[in-house]
């Protein structure tokens, strides 16, 4: 016989649905965090999309900035009638649209500068400080960015040796007869510095060097790299390229005309590179004097061509010739520092006569580049 027992609660709680509610709970509390969530993401998505457009804009404003500085390197407005012309066409084609869209409104990049913050009209370099305050403001879709610095114009130091009238890397000759010395001292070289010849072969007439002048011969001599490095000598001549100063032929460079910065008098003055297509010698017979000692000039014949100085021309400067150098035609005299790669021929009456003072000031003669002033960038409002 089988007995059924029932069993009391004895007063619980049914506990029926209770998991139901609990679900309906839990579901709600996602419900709710989903739609947080959303909010989140939509307003992260909409600040990385601003900040990516901040950081966009600001990126081409400092290129402006830098494009800015690189055309002043080239043309410094050191006059109302020098301005150059910022080419904000040809800057824009560099950032793709699809990456930097064109601004609703304004120009995609501007670049300006000025001399003086109080007065923002005049912008060339009116009080001859070499320092400028330029100005970038980029507009890159819906954010604008604005910066402004002081720029400086930085000039080229040669450093080159003191007390080297010249230096070749062949032969020295010199027919003597009465015509010698030909290397003589104009101003020398500050006090504990020799005047001192330097030729990588022999020197045909030893008394080609005026007295006091020590003579190194063959290995003793100063390598070139630390007379006139090439580095020293690319650096020019992408100047020259730069500034309308480098040439193919002797006649276009004789036949160039004045500049205020790179050739005070037009011609063979101030900075002149000539590279000629082949292998040929230029012959330089002019009757004038180039450069002084305040002001003196680099004239550098590229591609082992031979540089003959003749005529009665005085040049005040630094030759350099890849070549040969023949100084050995007219009366014209050469003050401060030859160097030839090969040979140098002094047969004539020319004179190298070492001058200091051109050495001295080929430092700082040329300008080299624009940079910043230090703790004058700053970032301003955008207008």
């Amino acid at each position: 016989m089988i007995t059924v027992t029932k069993e009391r609660s004895h007063g619980r709680i049914p506990e029926r649905g209770a998991g139901l509610v609990l679900i309906i709970g839990v579901v709600a509390a996602l419900a709710i965090s989903a739609a947080t969530l959303v909010v989140f993401l939509a307003n992260v998505q909409h600040n990385t999309a601003d900040t990516r457009q901040h950081v966009k804009s600001f990126t081409v404003c400092e290129a402006g900035l830098d494009a800015g500085m690189a055309l002043l390197s080239n043309q410094w407005p050191a006059s109302s009638t020098g301005i150059p012309t910022f080419d904000a066409t040809t800057f824009r084609g560099r950032f793709p649209t699809n990456q930097f869209p064109d601004p609703s409104s304004g120009q995609f990049i501007s670049v300006t500068w000025y001399d003086d913050p109080s007065d923002t009209s005049v912008n060339w370099d009116a009080d001859d400080d070499g320092k400028l305050w330029m100005v970038s403001q980029s507009n890159v879709g819906s954010r604008a960015t604005r910066v402004i610095s002081q720029v400086e114009r930085s000039y080229f130091k040669m450093a080159l040796p003191r007390g080297i009238p010249l230096w070749a890397g062949g032969d020295l000759y010199s027919n003597g007869g009465g015509n010698n010395p030909k290397v003589k001292v104009e101003v020398p070289p500050p006090i504990g510095i020799t005047t001192t010849v330097h030729v990588g072969g022999t020197i045909e007439e030893t008394d080609v060097t005026a007295g006091g002048i020590a003579q190194l011969t063959g290995p003793a001599i100063t390598p070139l790299d630390q007379v006139f490095p090439q580095t020293l000598v690319d650096s020019l001549t992408t100047t020259a390229q730069s500034n309308g100063r480098y040439f193919t032929t002797l006649a276009a460079a004789e036949a160039s005309p004045v500049n205020a910065v790179w050739s005070p008098t037009g011609g063979l003055s101030g900075l002149t590179v000539i590279k000629p297509p082949s292998v040929i010698e230029l012959k330089v017979q002019g009757n004038t004097t180039l450069n002084s000692e305040e002001s003196p000039g680099i004239l550098i014949v590229l591609g082992g061509s031979t540089l003959s100085w003749g005529g009665t021309a005085q040049y005040y400067g630094v030759m350099y010739c890849e070549g040969p150098m023949n100084t050995s035609h007219g009366t014209g005299d050469i003050h401060g520092m030859v160097i030839a790669n090969t040979d140098e021929d002094m047969r004539g009456t020319p004179n190298i006569l070492y001058n200091d003072k051109c050495i001295a000031n080929l430092d700082e003669r040329f300008p080299s580049m624009a940079r910043r002033v230090r703790n004058t960038w700053r970032e301003v409002a955008p207008k």
